[in-house]
């Protein structure tokens, strides 16, 4: 089977594997009870799904049948490597769209288990300048103050910026406080000339644009 997942992705590219292709690649042998997919598959279930891989743990991973020092080891290291890739600052980076600002947090954001809030500053040609977490916690974005949304901006000499926060849920639809916050901001960016782009909702594989009042599914699990 390892040989078989192996050919396909490289006559179809790696791309073409779906996540339980992909982790059995990474588990590479299964049992005499069960293949390699097989044991991919029921580790996704046991876990609940593959968004759940992000905050899986050592203790976890040995728990289950099948997964042994080295089995839970290789994933743990593939889970780092991706967590220190996302990290890596993307100075490069132009936000112009709904959809460039979800490709450009989304792997951030979608897999945390409480609503994280987050404000990305940005110069006058839409590169990211700043990128800045306000608030973390399981409660509404009440608690979000424009002061200290702003005062990020005006730190960095922003002329604009983008509010993102996700919903653990995996629902991106905003909720009415979400829209009133983001007047409040509109508002607020108007008497200080910092224009506000947007804000973003992320959801998982979704994401919804409150600038432009549109939902978007961006891909299936």
């Amino acid at each position: 089977m390892k040989r078989i997942l192996a050919k396909k992705s490289l006559i179809e590219g790696i791309d073409s594997l779906n996540n339980v292709e992909l982790l059995a690649l990474i588990l590479r042998t299964g049992s005499h009870e069960e293949s390699v997919l097989q044991l991919s598959q029921r580790l996704l279930n046991e876990i609940g799904g593959f968004q759940q891989l992000r905050q899986v743990t050592y203790a976890k991973l040995i728990s289950l049948k099948g997964i042994n020092k080295a089995k839970a080891i290789s994933i743990l290291s593939i889970l780092e490597i991706a967590k220190r890739l996302k990290d890596v600052t993307q100075v490069d980076s132009i936000l112009q769209t709904p959809e460039d600002i979800y490709q450009y947090i989304k792997n951030e954001l979608m897999f945390m288990p409480q609503k994280n809030f987050l404000v990305l500053c940005l110069d006058c040609r839409n590169h990211v300048i700043k990128k800045k977490t306000i608030f973390v916690g399981s409660v509404n974005t009440s608690l979000v103050t424009p002061r200290e949304v702003f005062k990020e901006a005006i730190e960095f000499n922003s002329s604009k910026i983008v509010l993102v926060h996700n919903h653990p849920s995996g629902d991106a639809h905003p909720s009415h406080e979400d829209l009133s916050l983001t007047k409040k901001f509109l508002e607020l960016g108007k008497m200080l000339d910092i224009e506000v782009l947007d804000h973003i909702v992320i959801g998982w594989n979704q994401y919804f644009s409150i600038a432009a009042m549109k939902f978007v599914i961006c891909e299936k699990n």
